[in-house]
């Protein structure tokens, strides 16, 4: 009986699952993403690139909606924290460097290669799963983005060793960029996913077979450094000097 006829999915195949409809929300989200950077780039070799790179995003889209026709799912998408976090980066990226500057240019760069870095990792992964699971009309698909994602980190990493790092290592740095960023005020749209993983946190042991979180032995915040000096009766560990 192949994966395919059971009628309980297995745990791997849950998870493999959700990381579809994980990279489906990223995808999404990147089309969007991939219009303010060609806007916001200065030169019309990056602006190509990430206007190549947003219809290739299209393609991709394309393919994940087949994959869930294939699987018997519905195209529904999951929010990402990890590509959420990427995505805040490339938004900073704008807010700190100086319009039209080599800076500028070498800056979107890197926070579009972090983005496809994560892709490359995702999609590589996902096509060992749906080989593992027998889903190898999908695997295919996930190889064809894959081969894509690798193809346009190439290319940026081109585009950044030809002039624009070298014009962004001479470019003077602005008197307001010698000053340190306030990331006191600094908010994202991630907030709300932040807020959801530190309440998961809130609770737990503060460390593996820990009982200094029980009635009466708080060890402070779990998972805290001050957590981690305390013994299993609660009692400050005695530390060595060195």
């Amino acid at each position: 009986m192949t994966t395919q006829e059971k009628e309980t999915p297995s745990g791997l195949e849950l998870f493999y699952r959700t990381m579809l409809q994980e990279i489906y929300w990223c995808e999404l989200h990147l089309r969007d993403v991939l219009d303010n950077m060609e806007e916001r780039a200065g030169t019309d070799e990056l602006k190509l690139a990430f206007r190549t790179h947003r219809a290739e995003t299209n393609d991709h889209i394309a393919r994940l909606e087949k994959i869930f026709y294939l699987e018997g799912m519905g195209a529904q998408p999951i929010f990402c924290v990890g590509m959420q976090g990427l995505f805040d980066e490339g938004w900073l990226v704008i807010d700190e460097t100086e319009e039209g500057s080599a800076h500028r240019d070498a800056a979107l760069i890197v926070a579009a290669q972090k983005v496809e870095h994560y892709e490359i990792a995702a999609y590589g992964s996902l096509s060992t799963l749906a080989k593992t699971l027998g889903f190898q009309e999908a695997a295919d698909l996930l190889e064809q983005t894959l081969a894509e994602e690798k193809k346009t980190d190439g290319i940026l990493t081109q585009l950044a060793e030809s002039d624009i790092n070298i014009d962004a290592s001479i470019e003077p740095v602005n008197k307001e960029q010698l000053s340190p960023p306030d990331t006191g005020s600094i908010t994202t749209e991630s907030e709300p996913a932040i807020a959801t993983m530190k309440g998961a946190i809130k609770g737990m042991d503060a460390g593996a077979g820990s009982k200094a979180t029980q009635a009466g032995n708080e060890a402070g915040i779990p998972g805290s450094a001050e957590a981690l000096l305390v013994n299993d009766s609660g009692k400050p560990k005695r530390t060595k000097r060195t």
